[in-house]
């Protein structure tokens, strides 16, 4: 395979560290990634397991289980429809809704967004992508274009300031139009297409139109057609951490449909969250550059932003008109989320990732967080190794 010169890997990671250093530090310090532990089996080929620790309130989690599987939405099928929990590295907890099961995929929705994350730091690590530099996208090289400003940076903080928000959630809304409507066939182009209504870097918005530009982007470095694209995508991210279900759907344009189309199992999903709660190592081997983690769960600078970091979503307290991600579990916890709610949550102090996949109605969102928040919260602090940074007090 093709590596960019050394000394282009070294600049892009240099582009990587600045920025890392000039983003205004989080509400909450970062608390530190755990390692996995050495005594436990990294899951490349089959999840380690394990009960449920003893310090957890067992009557507690099991209401919260019901109550999650609980619910009933499109076709009286359960809301929730797979649920797991790792801890220390081992699968603590499983359970799948009557007619799912561990080898079934499950729709990622805008979980896709994160992958995408993870993608572009594989390309920045072989020095093909710099995030500090102009976004490559040919219809913004025009003299006087603003557009030629923005960065790959300020697309990954959905802060751009192009005029392509999602929307209402309908058919007729941005993002309904740039994945099932006009803008089907090349959903990049489509949201590139459009002007710049803030300066870059000055206004956050969530779009799912700017991830299929970072998308495209992603997919010219890799080289190649679609099929090229996802044996680079195995190659390099799904094989080396064992997500061999994980499926990326592709548009006619043979772009990665980065914002909302990835299939794979819960088990994997849960993969992919303990990629990113070790600090994008697995079994030694640095599968995302050094500091790519903290960069997702970092608060995007942009003012009016609070819960978005690059890609993820952050548990920090809520700007005006927006959410607490999982009100009660520790500010620290970042995550993937999907339409339907589909959540992969990373909790550092906990050494925890949780699952939950389905397909909610949006009006169960608000009682959804509070028991999965709950749920993460029932796991006391894990104990640090000498020299880690310090926790965070229980919620």
């Amino acid at each position: 395979m093709h590596h960019r010169p050394r000394n282009e890997t070294r600049w892009a990671l240099i582009g990587l560290a600045w920025i890392l250093a000039s983003t205004p530090a989080a509400a909450t310090p970062r608390v530190a990634l755990p390692a996995q532990a050495p005594e436990v089996p990294w899951p490349t080929r089959q999840w380690p397991s394990g009960a449920l620790p003893a310090d957890v309130d067992r009557g507690r989690f099991a209401e919260l289980v019901e109550l999650l599987f609980s619910d009933r939405g499109s076709g009286g099928v359960r809301d929730t429809r797979a649920l797991l929990v790792v801890q220390g590295g081992r699968l603590v907890f499983e359970r799948y809704a009557e007619g799912f099961g561990p080898g079934q995929r499950f729709h990622s929705w805008s979980m896709a967004k994160s992958v995408t994350h993870a993608l572009v730091g594989v390309l920045v690590a072989q020095g093909r992508l710099d995030i500090a530099a102009p976004a490559p996208v040919a219809g913004w090289q025009q003299p006087g274009d603003p557009r030629a400003a923005v960065t790959l940076d300020d697309l990954l903080h959905m802060s751009s300031g192009l005029d392509n928000a999602d929307g209402l959630d309908s058919m007729d809304s941005f993002a309904g139009r740039a994945l099932f409507g006009p803008g089907s066939r090349d959903p990049a182009a489509y949201s590139a297409d459009v002007p710049a209504v803030y300066e870059p870097g000055r206004h956050w918005a969530y779009s799912t139109g700017t991830t299929a530009i970072v998308a495209a982007i992603a997919g010219r470095a890799m080289q190649g057609g679609a099929r090229e694209k996802l044996a680079f995508m195995r190659r390099e991210l799904f094989a080396p951490i064992g997500m061999t279900s994980m499926q990326p759907e592709f548009a006619l344009s043979g772009d990665f449909v980065g914002g909302a189309f990835v299939h794979a199992t819960a088990r994997d999903w849960a993969r992919f969250g303990t990629l990113y709660l070790r600090d994008g190592i697995w079994e030694g081997r640095r599968i995302l550059p050094e500091g790519w983690v903290d960069y997702a769960r970092t608060p995007a600078p942009a003012a009016n932003n609070a819960t978005y970091g690059a890609h993820f979503w952050l548990n920090e307290d809520p700007a005006p008109g927006q959410w607490k991600m999982l009100p009660g579990a520790p500010p620290s916890v970042f995550a993937a989320e999907g339409a339907s709610f589909q959540l992969v949550a990373m909790a550092p102090s906990r050494d925890l990732v949780l699952v939950r996949l389905g397909e909610a109605p949006f009006e169960n969102f608000p009682k959804l967080r509070r028991w999965l928040g709950e749920l993460i919260a029932l796991f006391p602090p894990r104990a640090r190794s000498p020299g880690a940074a310090a926790g965070e007090p229980a919620p």
